[in-house]
């Protein structure tokens, strides 16, 4: 819906807004993962290895109730069930961050709680978040999810395991697919890799790597044997990068509205005040769990 509405309304004339190729070029070698969807089992296992490597509740095969059915705070990836979509038969899809190569969340994060790293994944830094939920309203693919139990609130998504990645090392869900579902490596790597498979295999494959182009690109690619649209993927979105829409969003807050971001600025300063008084208390609780230690030893 978010994407519709800022789809309605365009960039302005000369945005300077790289367009598709440039983008594809700028980051070719941006940490990237190649999703087949037909070398999905829906074993779930690229689902409990982003849980462990995250401390994460519950696992795939023991859920909580309605864990499994879509992202939350608890669950970063999810493997989801098309019922019928390959040619009456059930599809399992992996879902998570897309990790657009420019963020429509990241644009519209003021507090830049959100933002996207050097390597290419796009993540959070929950010390940095008001809880404005701005992220929320600008994904295109619906996948920041709020902790309205948190401190404050927070955001939950992938951050498609950056402290790995960062060293060129796989994402836990790439390197725990037992099937070949999951391929990690640059950008461009992957999409070679992509359009090989869909030459050597026409008959396999749809002629389209979702994420190649859509938004601008992501660094989560796929590769499907029936119409994304049967998936679940969002299919009407613009080619070019979001933040340039989000600009002429942004563009029509009146003035007047400056006064939401004083609040929001309050709110942070809050945040951080609970959140040091929080940690001065398990300090305390901890040095006396000690001293009650050490009278009972005496």
């Amino acid at each position: 819906m978010a994407a519709t509405a800022v789809a309605a309304i365009g960039p302005e004339q000369g945005s300077a807004m790289p367009h598709s190729s440039e983008l594809a070029e700028k980051h070719a070698g941006n940490a990237s993962v190649l999703v087949d969807v037909t070398r999905c089992i829906g074993c779930g296992s690229c689902v409990n290895a982003c849980k462990a490597d995250n401390d994460l509740p519950t696992r795939y095969d023991e859920p909580a109730e309605g864990s499994d059915a879509a992202l939350s705070p608890s669950n970063y990836t999810i493997v989801e069930p098309q019922e019928g979509a390959r040619n009456g038969a059930t599809a399992t899809v992996k879902k998570q961050c897309m990790h657009c190569l420019e963020p429509a969340c990241a644009s519209v994060c003021f507090m830049k709680a959100i933002y996207k790293t050097d390597a290419g994944p796009v993540v959070y830094d929950p010390n940095r978040c008001v809880g404005c939920r701005y992220c929320i309203m600008a994904c295109p693919f619906g996948v920041p999810k709020f902790d309205y139990d948190a401190t404050m609130g927070r955001v939950y998504k992938c951050d498609m395991c950056v402290d790995r990645t960062s060293e060129g090392r796989p994402t836990a869900c790439a390197e725990a697919c037992p099937a070949g579902a999951l391929t990690f490596g640059t950008r461009e790597e992957m999409l070679a890799e992509a359009h090989g498979r869909i030459a050597s295999e026409p008959d396999r494959y749809i002629d389209h790597v979702y994420g190649e182009t859509e938004v601008g690109g992501t660094g989560m690619l796929y590769l499907s044997d029936v119409p994304f649209a049967q998936l679940g993927f969002p299919t009407e979105l613009p080619d070019e990068a979001l933040p340039g829409f989000t600009h002429e969003i942004t563009k029509l807050i009146p003035p007047a509205a400056a006064g939401i971001g004083t609040m929001l600025i309050w709110l942070y300063s809050r945040r951080v005040k609970v959140l040091a008084e929080q940690e001065a208390a398990k300090e305390a609780a901890l040095a006396a769990t000690a001293s009650t230690g050490k009278e009972d030893e005496s």
